[in-house]
């Protein structure tokens, strides 16, 4: 009888020990999954992040230098002259150069943001084909601007296309986009201060 009974209980302690053995293969097999899982999420973050990043840092860097305009401001007196109202211009941009006086290319756009922005003007360029020439004929013929420089008086004010506007990144209302020769600059509307720009993004053939 003792025998067995001892054979009944190693039978139902193996079996008690199978199942607890499938319990923990299910659990190992659910964690994997979930890990798999979890990668495959960090992988497609990572194939987007670089230019989503960019691009904040982007809009993060042109409400720093907003912030500094701002700063700026409050220490000119205000006027509703508009002669008084034309020296003050002045002397917001003369400041804006003095605070700017260090500034360089890319200051305000990052690298990655640059290429974005550079890849989405050639791609709508591409899908305007003959009629692109058209468009930017009235973009200044002109050499690479310099950073702090005032806009030249004398040079046509080109605007960028509505439809390749809507496809670049929001600009605060008093910043523009601007072709200049085969440059695309962020100016400062206000001061007519070029305050960064992006080299070469449009073809020889087009200037």
């Amino acid at each position: 009888m003792t025998h067995r009974s001892s054979g009944r209980s190693r039978v139902g302690h193996v079996v008690i020990l199978t199942a607890t053995g499938i319990a923990v293969i299910a659990m190992t097999m659910q964690t994997a999954a979930a890990g798999g899982r979890e990668n495959r999420d960090a992988e497609r973050q990572n194939a987007v992040n670089p230019t989503a990043t960019a691009l904040l840092e982007f809009q993060q860097r042109l409400d720093g230098y907003l912030d500094l305009r701002r700063s700026l401001l409050k220490q000119l007196s205000s006027t509703g002259d508009a002669t008084r109202l034309e020296a003050r211009q002045e002397s917001l941009a003369a400041a804006v150069r003095t605070a700017r006086r260090n500034a360089k290319r890319g200051d305000l756009i990052p690298s990655a943001a640059a290429a974005a922005i550079a890849s989405t003007i050639t791609a709508d360029l591409k899908r305007r084909a003959s009629g692109s020439g058209l468009v930017l004929s009235e973009v200044p013929n002109a050499p690479i601007p310099s950073i702090n420089a005032t806009y030249p008086a004398d040079a046509a004010l080109s605007t960028v296309p509505p439809l390749m506007l809507n496809n670049l990144p929001r600009l605060p209302e008093t910043l523009q986009y601007r072709f200049y020769g085969r440059h695309l600059l962020i100016l400062d509307g206000d001061v007519q201060i070029v305050l960064d720009y992006i080299a070469n993004v449009l073809p020889r053939t087009l200037r």
